[in-house]
């Protein structure tokens, strides 16, 4: 049954609060990465992979030789409420070389997951929000080599998802014998929004140098909220605003074992209805090793200023190990973040498995 004193209270200073998102906007969010780059303190942009899609820049992509899909599986804990231990699988993607030195790549990654808090509302009630679902990232792209040092890639970028939320609004101070709350369930479906990615990459015996951008995108928001204990529903539609991105990286190649990047990730400031997550940059550092034809070391490290998470530093170590002549990999990361007052711990594993190696 619905508070009368919470209604009147509500009354007095305006309607149901709208949706609410959680406090970061979508949630805590993730950068689409291979985990060989995230072993490698997140560059990207920068790093030539035949193996998996490169969010980063697709272009990066372009030498790939057979078929192939990467699974990607992680494990995050720590002091984020978000991250309950659990493993996720937050990546896979696709190559496919074509004739013509074409390769089309294709991929989907988890980019937001979401926390439960309290929030306390100035309109003379508390209300407390329990938030699940997130967000995901996709991407479409065609890579061409223009020769056999320069690629180029063109596609396209989404971003779409779910996030449902249970909100309880109480009235702090009810009269005597009055029902003292109300809950509500917002079911906001992010409707898809794509914009145009283009990138380019440079390949050289001893360096490499790659950049991409993504257009600003605009998708819609619906959100569907029904009333614990009665039937009054109501349905609303907004637009909600993904902002553009700019990658760029570059990896020296010392010797042919080793391989030394930096890279740059810059976004605008992401809004959506009832939040907003502030613009910034993340600055990657990273290094990788290989001993003989099958293993490879690797360690990193990044910053990000403003963005979700403003002020924080990742430490990362990863391994990879091919086989069957390079037909299929496992590559493992582990890493550290920290904060002012916040820590996490993540350990990351995919497997490349391409037509190569399903032949043998």
């Amino acid at each position: 049954m619905i508070s009368i004193a919470l209604l009147a209270a509500i009354a007095a200073g305006g309607d149901f609060p709208g949706f609410l998102p959680p406090p970061s906007g979508i949630g805590s969010e993730l950068m689409p990465l291979s985990v060989r780059s995230i072993g490698m303190g997140g560059v990207s942009a920068g790093v030539e992979d035949s193996t998996a899609l490169c969010f980063s820049n697709p272009a990066a992509s372009a030498w790939a030789a057979s078929t192939g899909v990467t699974w990607t599986a992680a494990v995050r804990k720590g002091d984020d409420e978000a991250r309950d231990g659990k493993m996720t699988f937050p990546g896979i993607s696709f190559l496919f070389p074509l004739p013509g030195r074409l390769v089309f790549s294709a991929g989907a990654a988890e980019r937001s997951s979401l926390l439960s808090t309290e929030r306390t509302m100035n309109a003379g009630y508390r209300a407390s929000y329990d938030w699940s679902g997130g967000l995901t990232e996709a991407e479409a792209s065609l890579s061409v080599l223009g020769t056999d040092w320069l690629a180029f890639s063109v596609g396209g970028r989404g971003t779409f998802g779910s996030i449902h939320s249970q909100v309880a609004l109480r009235d702090p101070d009810p009269g005597s014998g009055a029902p003292t709350a109300t809950e509500f369930v917002d079911d906001a479906l992010f409707r898809p929004s794509w914009g145009l990615s283009a990138g380019v990459f440079v390949s050289t015996r001893f360096v490499d140098l790659g950049a991409s951008m993504v257009t600003d995108r605009r998708g819609t928001l619906e959100v569907d909220r029904d009333f614990s204990g009665s039937e009054a529903t109501s349905k609303t539609t907004e637009t909600y605003h993904v902002p553009g991105e700019f990658d760029a990286g570059m990896g020296v190649h010392p010797t042919r074992w080793l391989t030394v990047a930096a890279g740059i990730h810059s976004r605008k400031s992401f809004s959506i209805p009832g939040g907003q997550v502030p613009s910034g940059s993340i600055s990657s550092l990273g290094g990788e090793a290989r001993l003989g034809r099958h293993f490879s070391f690797r360690a990193g490290l990044s910053s990000m200023d403003g963005l979700w998470r403003d002020g924080s530093n990742m430490y990362s170590a990863g391994a990879g190990y091919s086989f069957g002549g390079g037909a299929a990999a496992l590559d493992l990361a582990v890493t550290r973040e920290v904060a002012d007052g916040f820590e996490e711990n993540g350990i990351f594993l995919s497997l490349f498995a391409s037509e190569d190696w399903v032949g043998r």
